[in-house]
């Protein structure tokens, strides 16, 4: 496991996300209606910036913790790998790319699919820890990971995590964000092959 010194971004990302939720939490609550992410909004009032402030307010504390439990189990992993491969800096960035786009790309899904609807909201970074999971399993298919803690290899959990979030987005199960997952995950699959050079060989060396 990596030290926190290891991993500063992931660890900025956590305490970033947790410091918001408790000053939002605990402030004028009008500011979780302010930033969260209504499409019909960013549509029809170019309230853009909810595409990036909404990633950092959560719906209650469970979600918060889902969320930065997965940053934190894939991205340490994630960060390390980056880091040691290409340098502090580049690593870092590199990371930081992944993340935001995969977190842009989730609440662009969730735009398209929802902006006719005036009373659809969503917050939580599901979409850019998304995009953080499936980099991950780029890199490492093959790695044990729990599918509602039924332990499988981790691109079958990809396949089901996919299956499912389009199943939710059909059915509306739920009072999830499915557009945002999905989105993530195909922004943080698209952002790694695009900004990792081999990360395409990486993965289908694996299965040869």
């Amino acid at each position: 496991m990596a030290s926190i010194l290891d991993i500063p971004v992931t660890i900025t990302l956590l305490f970033a996300n947790a410091a918001i939720y408790l000053w939002i939490r605990y402030s004028n609550p009008v500011y979780f209606q302010r930033f969260a992410e209504w499409p019909f909004q960013i549509v029809y009032k170019k309230r853009y910036y909810q595409m990036l402030t909404s990633a950092f307010l959560h719906a209650d504390t469970m979600h918060l913790f889902f969320n930065l439990f997965a940053l934190y189990s894939f991205g340490q992993v994630l960060e390390t790998l980056f880091v040691r491969s290409f340098g502090f800096a580049a690593g870092s960035i590199y990371y930081i790319l992944i993340y935001f786009i995969s977190l842009f790309s989730g609440s662009i899904f969730t735009v398209l699919f929802h902006y006719k609807n005036p009373g659809y909201v969503a917050v939580g970074a599901s979409g850019a820890v998304s995009g953080i999971v499936f980099s991950y399993i780029i890199f490492f298919p093959t790695s044990t990971v729990g599918f509602f803690f039924i332990p499988m290899p981790a691109f079958v959990f990809a396949l089901l995590y996919v299956a499912a979030s389009i199943y939710g987005m059909k059915t509306r199960m739920g009072n999830i964000g499915h557009e945002a997952h999905l989105g993530g995950a195909i922004g943080g699959v698209i952002a790694t092959l695009l900004l990792i050079e081999g990360a395409f060989q990486i993965l289908v060396g694996h299965f040869g």
